[in-house]
This record gives C-alpha cells, sequence and structure tokens, in this order.
C-alpha cells in the first residue's frame, strides 16, 4: 500500500534539549492516527517538522512518496 507520510530517524534537538529522538513512522493511504502524549512529548514539534514550519535537526520526511 502506498505510503502518504514517512519519517526514517527524526531528531530535533534544541540545545541541550531533545524534542524528537529518532522518530520512525509509516502511514498508509487510507491509515488513520492519532498523536497522543504528555505534555512534552514532542507531538507539536513533529507536526511542525511534517508540515515544514521547522527544520528538523536530522533525518529524513517523505510526503506522497517523494
Amino acid at each position: 500500500m502506498e505510503s502518504i507520510c514517512k519519517t526514517k530517524n527524526l531528531t530535533k534537538k534544541y540545545q541541550n534539549f531533545s524534542a524528537l529522538d529518532t522518530v520512525n513512522m509509516n502511514i498508509r493511504k487510507g491509515d488513520i492516527y492519532g498523536l497522543i502524549g504528555e505534555n512534552g512529548a514532542g507531538k507539536t514539534t513533529l507536526i511542525k517538522s511534517i508540515a515544514g514550519l521547522i527544520q528538523p535537526t536530522s533525518g529524513t520526511i517523505e510526503l506522497f512518496g517523494a
């Protein structure tokens, strides 16, 4: 099945704080996902990285196979 969003080793660091630490995920077309977690878990940072609003420190983001 076709992937619409795929991350590989996505990391975002702010000085000495790691907001995302090697996030790997694969969302396939037709799947439904929810992001849950405590405050400060990195949910907003992940979404902002995927949307291109912030630049990840390392790792890759693939949207719609590109």
